[in-house]
């Protein structure tokens, strides 16, 4: 099971909803702990919750902003590496791979870092 701060559980023992608060190891075995609002914070076999809603951001202002810049920046680089191959003396084979490898680099970087930014799992 995969787990992510703030997710909603409910545990099976008393049917009690809350969230995900941290994961911790007691004696060589992984518990998860689980806020519930009334009570203090219990410490619960994953095995024995049950995942209701991941939790998710919310989207930032400037990400309409951002995807469209990154758009901008890929066209660029693939125009960028095919005139580079232009000038180099290839022919149109070789310039179409060099704006592909172009593409797929900011492409690449771009996915590594929203997955870097993005909301941690734990796997319990």
């Amino acid at each position: 099971m995969r787990l992510a701060l703030g997710d909603v559980v409910r545990d099976r023992t008393d049917m009690a909803i809350g969230t995900v608060v941290g994961v911790t190891t007691q004696a060589e075995i992984r518990r998860v702990a689980v806020y519930v609002p009334g009570s203090p914070v219990r410490l619960t076999a994953p095995y024995d919750l049950d995942v209701l809603a991941h939790h998710g951001r919310a989207a930032a202002r400037g990400r309409g902003w951002t995807t469209m810049t990154v758009v901008v920046l890929v066209g660029l680089a693939a125009v960028l590496g095919c005139q580079y191959a232009r000038t180099a003396g290839a022919d149109w084979p070789l310039m179409f791979l060099a704006g592909l490898g172009s593409f797929g680099t900011v492409t690449t970087a771009y996915q590594w870092w929203v997955r870097l930014t993005g909301p941690r799992r734990f796997r319990v």
